[in-house]
């Protein structure tokens, strides 16, 4: 039986690389259903798309697949990311049925307002006076090529996937400075716009947190490690997890609102 959901989250699938997890997506979004999916941007990857193009069956399914549910009545709202910037043109139209926004408000079951947005815009703030920036670039495309040729090789094996990239990047002191200053950032850009929480990509790194009196969200990846934030409809979070083809469920439980924020 399908685990339903009232919302449902997801980024950075990368479709047009080889990094990209899109068989093992497809398998998930047959085993979810959801009142709303939010597409929060880097879905295909025109960037890298541009220099190295791939596009296998797998990856024409997932479109497919999400302009069908937009289709038989779930609500799907595409928010472009940097790499599929060039989608940003089409902002208040829609394509395969599906609308592109710069940006949504999620309204959630007890009335709180959530911006949903993909992250890059804040990037100016989060890298002036370091080298993140560089660190980035060279990160994506060296690291998730990695994890490509490491997991062909495992699963010749007949193991399970395991993220090399996001692994190593736990370990480097830039990579997780640079994560703290944008969960930061994404926080106060938020509560600077009078919303209650924040729902992001962008940074590969699924979580749920309270900054101050803002509800910071990333729903993670599909390249690194396969996840989705999913809303209830009684509201409760959740961090969705696919591995070895079952949905790992990992309910958040959450800390009180500061008593600022009441």
């Amino acid at each position: 039986m399908a685990l339903s959901f009232r919302t449902l989250w997801l980024s950075d699938i990368h479709l047009g690389t080889k990094a990209s997890r899109a068989t093992e997506l497809l398998s998930f979004l047959s085993t979810v259903r959801a009142e709303r999916i939010y597409l929060v941007g880097d879905i295909i990857d025109l960037e890298r798309m541009k220099v190295r193009p791939v596009f296998p069956n797998s990856h024409m399914a997932v479109v497919t697949m999400l302009a069908r549910l937009g289709k038989s009545g779930t609500e799907v709202i595409y928010i472009p990311g940097n790499h599929d910037a060039e989608f940003r043109h089409l902002v208040g139209s829609d394509v395969l049925g599906i609308p592109i926004a710069q940006e949504a408000t999620h309204v959630t079951p007890n009335g709180e307002r959530w911006l949903v947005m993909h992250g890059d815009v804040l990037d100016g703030q989060i890298r002036d006076g370091t080298n993140l920036e560089k660190f980035g670039a060279a990160a994506y495309k060296v690291l998730t090529e990695l994890d490509v040729f490491v997991n062909a090789f495992r699963r010749r094996l007949g193991r399970d996937f395991f993220s090399l990239s996001a692994s190593i990047k736990r370990r480097l002191s830039g990579a997780n400075e640079y994560i703290r200053r944008f969960e930061t950032v994404a926080a106060e850009y938020a509560v600077n716009r009078g919303f209650d929480g924040v729902v992001c990509g962008h940074i590969h790194r699924p979580g749920i947190r309270r900054i101050g009196d803002c509800l910071y969200m990333n729903d993670g990846d599909w390249v690194e490690h396969a996840t989705a934030l999913a809303e209830t409809v009684d509201g409760s979070l959740h961090i969705l997890n696919w591995r070895a083809d079952t949905v790992t469920d990992r309910p958040v439980t959450l800390a009180p609102r500061p008593a600022s924020a009441a």
